[in-house]
């Protein structure tokens, strides 16, 4: 029987729709994908991966969503802006996605910006779906197949991240992040 946190993905799945976000291999950056020319998402970079980032994809900002991890150690000496956003994958809440998503958006501003958790799938696939229904216009269908659909590692026990995509109200969020 599979463990209930196995990914439940396969690179050898069927091809990404084009709009998906796409695969980018890139030293010490695991679960590395561009969603739009100035955002990637991933899972927990190591130090080399903080440095290829700056040098190879031009990102300026970090956002995490790590709970119990910072970056400062690991991002040492690279000039990141590094923002974190404690977010715990059993217990989303409104103010801390709404940081995240003014966090993107800010970021944005100095360059391309990296979004990553512990293994870049459940709290970053939720933040990533949110960003394409309330900047990008998707619809929450649309989002919701990228997020368990687009071999990122969707971990199905978190049915509460879907229900919360589902039941989130746009134009409140939006209000909330001004």
């Amino acid at each position: 029987m599979a463990s209930p946190l196995a990914p439940a993905w396969s690179y050898a799945a069927a091809p990404r729709p084009n709009t998906w976000a796409q695969r980018v291999e890139l030293a010490g950056v695991p679960n590395l994908h561009r969603v739009t020319a100035r955002f990637y998402r991933s899972a927990q970079p190591s130090a080399d991966g903080f440095a290829n980032l700056s040098r190879q994809l031009a990102v300026r900002s970090i956002v995490s969503l790590r709970a119990f991890h910072a970056d400062d150690v690991l991002s040492g000496g690279s000039h990141l802006r590094l923002t974190r956003i404690p977010i715990h994958t059993w217990h989303i809440e409104d103010k801390d996605v709404v940081a995240a998503l003014r966090a993107l958006r800010q970021g944005q501003r100095y360059g391309a910006v990296l979004l990553h958790c512990q293994h870049g799938a459940d709290r970053t696939g939720l933040i990533s779906a949110l960003y394409r229904v309330i900047y990008q216009g998707w619809s929450k269908a649309d989002a919701l197949a990228e997020m368990r659909g687009g071999a990122f590692g969707y971990h199905a026990v978190w049915g509460n991240i879907p229900r919360y995509l589902k039941s989130a109200n746009i134009a409140t969020l939006r209000a909330a992040i001004g």
